[in-house]
């Protein structure tokens, strides 16, 4: 093997093992543990967005500082919304979790990320 197509393995070797160390700790939330993750939380960036995920389905939040409503769901091993408003369609992410910290992928892109936190009785009403 030249020492270009050496050099070349030996980066794709090394950027794939950053890109495991990078994933250490998070794990893939599947399923019904997807549901009750979400299910009666907060999750926002603390500037971005804020969404909260209701039981029963209900999601309402704040999105770049306008209300948003519509509905979530967990289907297979993906959180899905839609937002009530938009022409756009469902919308269905991948979910990995550290502690509070939640990253969304979507087709193996991170796209959104936040915390977790537990509904505070008075969150309940946000944008109604």
């Amino acid at each position: 093997m030249g020492r270009a197509r050496w050099l070349i393995a030996m980066a794709t070797v090394a950027m794939s093992l950053n890109a495991m160390a990078a994933d250490k700790g998070w794990m893939k939330l599947r399923g019904n543990a997807l549901t009750q993750a979400f299910t009666n939380q907060d999750f926002g960036d603390g500037v971005h967005f804020a969404y909260q995920f209701m039981a029963g389905g209900e999601l309402r939040g704040m999105n770049m500082g306008k209300p948003a409503q519509g509905h979530w769901r967990v289907v297979g091993n993906e959180l899905c919304w839609r937002w009530a408003k938009s022409k756009a369609p469902e919308e269905c992410y991948e979910v990995r979790q550290q502690g509070q910290t939640i990253r969304l992928f979507l087709d193996g892109q991170e796209v959104l990320a936040g915390n977790l936190t537990p509904l505070q009785p008075n969150r309940t009403e946000v944008s109604r």
